[in-house]
């Protein structure tokens, strides 16, 4: 597997924005590849997990929202003390931000979307292969 580019820096940039607090991109399979300065390995592993179930279970509620074929793009779920969004990232990725609850929702799904298509193929994350000898 190749090594991932370190796109820290711009998750940085990301929770830089008005009430934003933290970032984190991960792979499909739940596993972090980068996240904001603050966030602390144990947090970003969890938050990881956390994440890729929220888009799995998302992704299989399209029926309930339109009668053809849908493509996910993005959950959000508020809590009394802030917001919690993924969207897709790439490939195989995706990303998690926190902000506030006085962030501008808009604005902000805005600044994820915009650095998510700036960086485009550097957020690529392969599949994990087998290694040899292991089942």
């Amino acid at each position: 597997m190749t090594k991932s580019p370190d796109v820290s820096w711009i998750l940085d940039e990301l929770v830089k924005a008005p009430h934003a607090r933290h970032a984190v991109l991960l792979s499909a399979d739940g596993l972090q590849r980068a996240a904001s300065q603050g966030v602390h390995t144990d947090m970003a592993d969890r938050v990881s997990a956390i994440a890729s179930g929220m888009q799995s279970l998302s992704r299989n509620g399209a029926d309930f929202v339109s009668e053809q074929e849908t493509a996910w793009q993005q959950t959000m779920v508020q809590f009394e003390d802030g917001f919690l969004f993924v969207i897709a990232a790439a490939d195989g990725a995706y990303l998690v931000a926190s902000a506030g609850p006085q962030v501008d929702i808009s604005a902000f799904s805005y600044d994820m979307a915009k650095m998510v298509s700036r960086l485009g193929d550097e957020l690529v994350v392969e599949p994990r292969q087998q290694q040899a000898g292991r089942p």
